[in-house]
C-alpha cells in the first residue's frame, strides 16, 4: 500500500525530522504530486526514490530539478500516463525493475546516483535489494557516459537557452560531470558533490576546480572570461582536447 499522501504532507508542515531526512520540504511538494496521481488512477508501482539536488540538501527552489525514478513491473503498469503536466522542475525516469538492475550492472551514472543518495519515498522492497547489493562497478560505460554528459551540459551553456541562469547552471554542471570523469578514471570510485570531487582530484586539479566554483559564485565576473576557464579545466579533466565546438552543439539540448 502506498503511505498516505496526508501523512506525508503532516511531516513537511511540522518540519518532522523523519521527512527532513529524506528530501527537502519544496521538492516534497512535486514528489506528492506525483503520488497523488498514482494512487488517483491506481497505477501500479514498485518503488518510488528522489534523488539528485533534493536528496543531497542542495536543492535550490526555482532552479533546481526534483529528479524522481519510478520503478515498475512493466512499462503498461503506468498506463500510458506521462505526468508532464506535474510542473515544479519534475525531472521524471521510469523504468521497469529489469532495466534499472541493468543499468546497476552495467555501472551506468544514473544507477550509481540512485544507489548512492536515492531516498524511497515508497519502495515494494526492490530498491532496498537492490542496495543490499553494494556499490555499482565503475566500468567503461561509467567514463563514457560521464563525458556524454558533460558535453550535452557545455551544449546547454553555450546555447545559451534558458537565460543566463540556465547557461551558468549548464557550465557547472559539464565541468562536476568531468571531475566525476576524472575521479572514477583515476580512482575507480564515484563521486556526486563538489566537496566530495574537491577531496578526490589531485592537489592541482582540486586547487583548479575550487577557483572555478568561486568564479561561479561571483557576480562580476565576465561570461567569456568564465566559459574559457570552465572550457580549459574540462580538458584537463578529461585528459585531452574536446571535440571541436560544432561536435558539442549537436549535443541534444536536455542537461542531465
Amino acid at each position: 500500500m502506498w503511505p498516505s499522501s496526508n501523512l506525508i504532507l503532516s511531516l513537511t508542515a511540522s518540519g518532522a525530522s523523519r521527512c527532513k531526512a529524506l528530501i527537502c520540504e519544496e521538492a516534497l511538494v512535486v514528489v506528492n504530486k506525483v503520488i497523488e496521481r498514482i494512487k488517483s488512477k491506481g497505477l501500479k508501482v514498485k518503488s518510488l526514490i528522489v534523488f539528485g539536488s533534493a536528496a543531497r540538501g542542495e536543492f535550490k527552489p526555482g532552479v533546481s530539478d526534483v529528479d524522481v525514478l519510478i520503478v515498475v513491473e512493466r512499462p503498461e503498469d503506468l498506463k500510458g500516463e506521462r505526468f508532464e503536466d506535474v510542473g515544479g522542475g519534475l525531472e521524471l525516469g521510469v523504468f521497469t525493475a529489469e532495466q534499472l538492475l541493468e543499468l546497476y550492472y552495467s555501472g551506468d551514472p544514473l544507477a550509481h546516483m540512485v544507489w548512492l543518495e536515492g531516498r524511497a519515498v515508497y519502495d515494494d522492497g526492490f530498491y532496498e535489494r537492490l542496495k543490499r547489493k553494494g556499490r555499482p562497478e565503475v566500468t567503461k560505460l561509467t567514463l563514457m557516459k560521464l563525458r556524454h554528459w558533460g558535453l550535452k551540459d557545455l551544449a546547454v551553456a553555450l546555447r545559451g537557452q534558458g537565460g543566463p541562469r540556465a547557461r551558468l547552471r549548464g557550465l557547472h554542471h559539464a565541468v562536476r560531470n568531468f571531475a566525476r570523469f576524472r575521479v572514477a578514471r583515476d580512482k575507480r570510485v564515484f563521486k556526486i558533490t563538489d566537496e566530495e570531487l574537491l577531496s578526490h582530484l589531485d592537489e592541482e586539479l582540486s586547487a583548479k576546480y575550487g577557483e572555478f566554483l568561486n568564479k561561479l559564485a561571483s557576480d562580476g565576473v565576465k561570461w567569456e572570461e568564465l566559459l574559457a576557464d570552465a572550457i580549459n579545466l574540462i580538458e584537463q579533466l578529461h585528459g585531452g582536447p574536446l571535440p571541436c565546438i560544432d561536435e558539442v552543439l549537436r549535443e541534444p539540448a536536455k542537461t542531465s
